[in-house]
């Protein structure tokens, strides 16, 4: 696979890295800090996208099955990616709408249904793209595609950090709906470079399987194993993703510019641990090691962020929140290339599919849970920098028994039952 198409492809990531930092490091922090509105309905409107990956198991069965045009994965690509653009658009008029209704059911009802369209439009075409890495590039150069095309969506992740800061530096709802119409617009564009002509028409087709069939390979021990592995791996990392910049905030008085600096820090640890990961450590620890130190790391990051919390040690913040990057990093390469083997050809749009359902269930319910555990340890401990630890604390046991479940996934075992499965009777 050349260079320059891995390059192009991640494009697709760089824009979805900026959008992240949208959602997820300015709005939450706008909605709570700015709105006055309750993190715990912050969390349930923003995490609502979560709830839409269902569609990625039929949406991925779907595009091995029935291509549009000889093409099995851009037309999805590029349906869901539409979807996903106009819900960006819209979704600084329905916080603003929130703002004047005090969070009212309506208003609220409305952001979650224009969050459901945005999670339906990211999974539509996310399922659809990994696959199609996976189509294009070959076992062996797995670990190289997915270590520089999700160090595009990091620096993506960077690019968002300083487009927000400079645009949201002084706060105003005209500033807020410019930022999030500037990055529909990139979205949409950046997609439409990364995915146009990769995919050849009238290639080798990907074989289907009947209903049955893919509720078989899904249903054996090593896929079951692997998708708790997943989302218990994503959970724990990210309970934290709604509450860090409001913690900046409430805890140690942070501005927005200087709580959305939160996400540089972590992707600088980010991209250092997935360039050592893709330069040699998966290839010398293997992708379970990887993944596996990457959890501890981690770990660790969360247990500096609760003793900071709870005796308000600012210096702490920037060094914790980099390590939590850095094991992020090492994660990231390890457990894709390891759900990149967890496939077999012909079949990777079914098993993308669960894949994704697992990370976006757990992103949901981290979403969700983390501004809800936040709101409960509060009224129970009448204490935000204690409400704040919990948060972390949790994290940081969290992985640590993830660890448990990755010691039990075999790539050789799930293969050696998909042929099982597939076998005629």
């Amino acid at each position: 696979m050349k260079l320059s198409s891995i390059i192009r492809l991640g494009l697709r990531q760089f824009a979805a890295g900026v959008l992240s930092v949208l959602a997820l490091g300015i709005l939450n922090r706008v909605m709570k800090i700015e709105m006055g509105l309750d993190l715990g309905l912050v969390g349930l409107v923003i995490g609502a996208h979560y709830f839409a990956a269902p569609i990625a198991i039929p949406l991925g069965h779907r595009s091995d099955a029935y291509p549009i045009r000889g093409l099995h994965r851009t037309p999805y690509i590029l349906a869901g990616t539409a979807v996903t653009a106009l819900a960006t658009a819209a979704a600084p008029f329905v916080a603003l709408w929130m703002e004047a209704q005090n969070g009212g059911a309506v208003a609220a009802a409305v952001a979650v249904l224009n969050f459901l369209a945005l999670g339906a439009g990211m999974y539509t075409a996310g399922t659809a793209y990994l696959s199609l890495i996976a189509d294009l590039a070959p076992e062996d150069e797995r670990g190289k595609a997915i270590s520089i095309v999700w160090s595009m969506m990091m620096m993506g992740i960077l690019a968002g950090v300083l487009l927000g800061v400079g645009a949201l530096n002084a706060y105003s709802p005209a500033h807020l709906i410019r930022l999030f119409l500037i990055v529909a617009f990139g979205v949409a564009g950046f997609t439409v470079l990364a995915v146009w002509g990769q995919e050849r028409p009238g290639g080798a087709s990907p074989s289907a399987v009947s209903t049955r069939q893919a509720i078989a390979l899904l249903s054996a021990r090593q896929p079951r194993l692997f998708f708790a592995f997943l989302a218990s791996g994503i959970l724990f990392l990210f309970l934290q993703q709604v509450v860090l910049e409001p913690f900046g905030g409430d805890i140690f008085g942070m501005s927005i510019r200087q709580t959305t600096l939160f996400n540089a820090y972590q992707m600088i640890g980010v991209l250092a641990g997935m360039a050592a990961a893709g330069a040699w450590l998966s290839r010398r620890w293997g992708h379970k090691r990887t993944a596996g130190l990457g959890l501890v790391l981690a770990s660790l990051s969360f247990l500096l962020l609760g003793l900071s919390s709870l005796y308000e040690i600012a210096p702490l913040l920037a060094p914790a929140i980099m390590l939590m990057g850095l094991g992020m990093g090492f994660f990231n390469v390890g457990g894709l290339a390891l759900m990149m083997g967890m496939s077999t050809a012909g079949r990777n749009g079914i098993f993308m599919g669960a894949w994704t359902l697992a990370q976006a269930v757990a992103n949901g319910i981290a979403s969700v849970g983390g501004g809800y555990l936040h709101d409960v340890a509060l009224r129970l401990l009448g204490s935000e920098p204690a409400a704040y630890a919990s948060v972390f604390l949790l994290e940081a046991a969290g992985l640590l028994a993830t660890i448990l479940l990755l010691s039990a996934v075999s790539q050789r075992e799930f293969h050696a039952e998909a042929a099982a499965r597939l076998a005629p009777a």
